[in-house]
């Protein structure tokens, strides 16, 4: 039954220079009948190839290793550009988050977080969706309604709606959850989703929410 599964399952790759890291990890997620662990690296260059020749749904990457996390993201994007990169690491300062996302990660995560929390973020991240730790959000939840400066500029590229699903969005809210919170549809929600990265020229969810704080829009 196990085989059956995994052979559909989400395909996983492990990247992070300490070994006993990695297994630990691999130890869980392997548990998951859903989650196939494909490769491992301890390096930004290992890490590159592996995802060129796997081509795994997910990537989960340390920032500090040899040759780097944030290369390793850029790497991993240009070679398998359909991959989700999960950030998991123990540095939450504001710089290593932006480059990190900057370099095409969707999510980020801290180490302390819990195991079946993190198979949920692999799931989620298999759909596209993204998750940031409660500590890392927490630097992107706004007053989207009044931010101290560069308000009016928001105002004038998103309504009021658009700007109501961003400041969820930056909570780390899923569609689901947005459409629960404002009492509408799913099917509106993506499409509010899909509006505003647009307006703003992201790529994603995550991206959208740093963007709006980069530019004042959401208070730290």
């Amino acid at each position: 039954m196990n085989a059956i599964k995994k052979h559909s399952a989400i395909r996983v790759v492990i990247v992070d220079d300490h070994v006993l890291v990695r297994q630990g990890i691999r130890s869980f997620l392997d548990t998951e009948p859903d989650l196939n662990i494909v490769g491992e690296a301890g390096d930004a260059d290992t890490a590159i190839a592996v995802c060129a020749a796997e081509k795994p749904d997910v990537v989960l990457v340390d920032l500090v290793m040899p040759g780097g996390g944030v290369e390793a993201a850029r790497g991993i994007k240009q070679t398998s550009p359909n991959t989700a990169i999960i950030v998991l690491t123990s540095f939450e300062d504001d710089a290593r988050m932006l480059e990190a996302i900057q370099a095409g990660a969707l999510s980020y995560l801290l180490k302390d977080i819990a195991a079946e929390d993190l198979a949920t973020a692999v799931r989620l991240a298999a759909r596209g969706e993204a998750t940031l730790h409660p500590r890392i959000a927490a630097r992107l939840v706004s007053a989207v309604r009044n931010p101290a400066g560069g308000g009016s500029a928001l105002a004038d590229i998103l309504s009021q709606r658009e700007r109501d699903v961003l400041m969820l969005i930056a909570e780390g809210m899923s569609n689901i959850q947005i459409a629960t919170r404002l009492e509408i549809g799913e099917k509106t929600v993506k499409t509010h989703v899909s509006n505003l990265l647009g307006k703003l020229g992201v790529n994603d969810r995550t991206q959208a929410a740093v963007f709006a704080w980069r530019r004042g829009w959401v208070s730290s």
